[in-house]
C-alpha cells in the first residue's frame, strides 16, 4: 500500500506528492519513525522544535501521526 509521509517543523508544513509504497502499516510507522529522528538531527541546533510526520493513505484518510518534541531547559 502506498502512504504519504507529510512533515512539519519551524519552516512549515510540506506536502508528500510522492508518496511510499510499504507493506504493512508496521513498516510505514518504521519509516515515519526514521523520518522524524533524521528531521530531529537537522534541527538539533535551533533550540525548541516539535516535529510532526503525519501519515496518510492513498485515499487521503489520515493513518497515524508522529510527534517528537524538544525543549531546551
Amino acid at each position: 500500500m502506498r502512504y504519504f509521509f507529510d512533515a512539519i517543523d519551524q519552516a512549515g508544513a510540506r506536502h508528500d506528492p510522492i508518496g511510499v509504497d510499504c507493506p504493512t502499516v508496521r513498516a510505514a510507522r518504521r519509516l515515519a519513525r526514521q523520518a522524524l529522528a533524521e528531521m530531529f538531527i537537522d534541527a538539533r541546533d535551533r533550540g525548541d522544535a516539535t516535529l510532526v510526520i503525519a501519515v496518510r493513505d492513498a485515499e487521503g484518510v489520515p493513518v497515524f501521526e508522529g510527534r517528537l518534541v524538544y525543549a531546551e531547559h
